[in-house]
This record gives structure tokens, C-alpha cells and sequence, in this order.
């Protein structure tokens, strides 16, 4: 044959099944396929990313923490060492070695809290080299402390979970302290020598 044969199928009423749904509706499918699940950071973690206010927070609280272990360490090396040794030059030397702890851990924390904020500014890390470069270290402190994270993912992974109540109260620590020391610094003066004339 010139054409090959033709098969045809007809369909008779009782093969026709209806069903009640509308070929015209939407399918269910979820779209929204862009958002990405968010992540409770860990404290001690040089991975993911932080947001301004845990990065406050964080950075507070380990200094805190960090003077309240040393100090105490402080005073009983200077009781013990200049009981031990007889002299100063013992106590200072434990001094040394404390506060010299001190600093190597609060460079750490330091570290560990600017590269997670960069990352959520979706920036490297390397970027923390910056703040030892002169008034470029302003301007990246500013940019830090003020700009907001990336919304949702971006390069380094989600974004951070809400902040918590603890979070955001140690967080304006530092700021109320400021605002009190200005104050006191201003009115103090001022009182003394308001009293001072009133005599």
C-alpha cells in the first residue's frame, strides 16, 4: 500500500467519564519555591550569618564574660603572686600573661562575630582586614553596625532566625551606657558648680 492503513477509534457515550473539576483552575502546586528556611545561629560558630543586633549582642556578652572570668583571675594572681614571689615583679608578670588571654580570646570573638556580619552583608570575611586600615575602618564600622542583612539567602547560606528578647536587650547595653555616661558627664559638672555658687 502506498499510504500504510489508518486506525480510527471511536468513542461511544459510555466511555465518556465527567468529573466535577474545571480544567480551568490553578494547579496546586507551590510556587513560592525562593525562600529559604531560616536558621538559629550557634554562638561559638565561624559559619553563617548574624544580623546586627546578635552581632551587638554577641560581642557584648563575650566581653562581659571575658572580664568577669579575668578580673577575678587578676586579683587572685596579685594576691597569690605577690604573697608567693615577695615581690611585684611576680604579680605583674601573671598580669601579663591574664591580660594578654584576655585580648587573644577578645580578637577571636571579635573575628568570629565581624566575618558572620559580613557574610550577612553577603560579603567575604577578608573584608574584616579592613578594620585595621585608618578611617577606612570608620566607614566599614559604620556600614556594619547600620546596613541591613540580605533578605533571605544569598551566598553564605539563610538568614538568621528572628531575635530573641535576650538578644535585643543586651544589645542596647551598650548604648543606654553611653547615653548615661553622656549624661553624667554633662550634669555632673554642671551640679557641682551650681553648688559651688550657691555657697
Amino acid at each position: 500500500m502506498l499510504f500504510g492503513t489508518i486506525h480510527l477509534s471511536v468513542t461511544t457515550p459510555g466511555d465518556i467519564q465527567m468529573t466535577d473539576e474545571n480544567p480551568y483552575t490553578a494547579p496546586d502546586a507551590i510556587l513560592d519555591t525562593g525562600t529559604a528556611e531560616l536558621y538559629q545561629p550557634s554562638f561559638f560558630s565561624f559559619n553563617g550569618r548574624i544580623g546586627r543586633l546578635r552581632y551587638l549582642a554577641y560581642g557584648i556578652g563575650v566581653n562581659a564574660l571575658l572580664m568577669l572570668v579575668i578580673v577575678p583571675l587578676m586579683g587572685g594572681a596579685a594576691i597569690m603572686g605577690g604573697a608567693t614571689m615577695g615581690s611585684e615583679s611576680g604579680m605583674s608578670m601573671i598580669g601579663i600573661v591574664l591580660v594578654a588571654v584576655f585580648y587573644i580570646l577578645a580578637i577571636m570573638a571579635s573575628v568570629m562575630f565581624g566575618k558572620r556580619r559580613l557574610n550577612d552583608l553577603n560579603r567575604s570575611g577578608w573584608w574584616f582586614l579592613l578594620f585595621i586600615v585608618p578611617l577606612v575602618n570608620l566607614a566599614l564600622t559604620i556600614y556594619v553596625l547600620f546596613f541591613p542583612g540580605s533578605q533571605g539567602s544569598n551566598n553564605f547560606g539563610s538568614a538568621p532566625a528572628a531575635n530573641s528578647l535576650g538578644v535585643k536587650l543586651v544589645a542596647w547595653i551598650l548604648p543606654l551606657i553611653m547615653i548615661v555616661g553622656i549624661v553624667a558627664a554633662v550634669s555632673i559638672p554642671a551640679y557641682q558648680e551650681y553648688v559651688m555658687r550657691a555657697q
